[in-house]
């Protein structure tokens, strides 16, 4: 099975490979890039690393997955990066995930203009990555490596095998704002609670609240070569 992985990318306006190694060693706050690993001793942490040469749809990109903050300015810049570094490693956790973020924040110290969550399709200014960091809370963590999308039937999440756990589905019979809050609700019970889970069993959320069946699926949204995909599948959560 393909294993379950966290991919956050940040580009950079670097002059050439030499440059980016070397900012990496003098302001990252800790971090060395040897070949394709970024390596902190300190933290005694490491991640396979991809570099790529300048992308001239990355800026687009950026655009479509960003909020208003990607202002003209900023996406001129991202638009006139030279190289874009993906940090990659396995679904591991909370720990590891927020280990890879502060890897993230270490290469915007050292040049970067932005990060952008591939495995769940969300982007972040410097600015509000900085304020992310800022937080050691479990829920400014998984907001910003989960993100929710209406899959028409169904609203699902994208981005929980960033920490090694499979997604959620709701019916779009549910309001917008009721499907966000079970799916919310659920995750965070998985991401909390690490339960032992057994297809067609139920839950609550509240004592008094409603009780939904789960029902495990394959993730049959995307190939499996996609970021978005998640060997994991997803558990459906329905209405009894």
């Amino acid at each position: 099975m393909t294993e379950p992985k966290l991919i956050i990318s940040v580009p950079g306006q670097w002059k050439d490979r030499t440059e980016l190694v070397q900012t990496v060693a003098t302001t990252s706050g800790g971090y060395l890039l040897a070949g394709n690993i970024l390596h902190n001793a300190k933290e005694d942490v490491g991640f396979e690393i991809d570099v790529y040469e300048h992308d001239s749809g990355l800026a687009e990109s950026y655009a479509m997955t960003g909020n208003e903050l990607f202002n003209d300015e900023l996406l001129s810049d991202i638009h006139s990066h030279t190289y874009t570094v993906y940090i990659i490693a396995d679904g591991q956790g909370f720990e590891a995930a927020k280990n890879m973020m502060n890897a993230a924040n270490g290469l915007l110290k050292s040049g970067g203009l932005a990060v952008k969550v591939e495995t769940a399709g969300t982007a972040y200014t410097k600015e509000e990555w900085a304020e992310i960091m800022k937080e050691e809370e479990y829920f400014s963590v998984y907001s910003s490596l989960v993100t929710l999308i209406n899959d028409d039937p169904n609203y699902t999440s994208v981005g929980m095998q960033s920490f090694g756990l499979p997604d959620s589905m709701v019916s779009t019979r549910f309001s917008p704002d009721v499907a966000a809050d079970i799916m919310n609700n659920f995750n965070w019970y998985l991401l909390t609670s690490s339960p032992e889970l057994k297809d067609g069993e139920t839950i609550q959320f509240t004592e008094e609240g409603p009780t939904f069946k789960l029902t495990h699926w394959e993730d049959t949204r995307y190939e499996s070569e996609d970021a978005f995909f998640n060997p994991l599948g997803l558990w459906e959560i329905s209405e009894l």
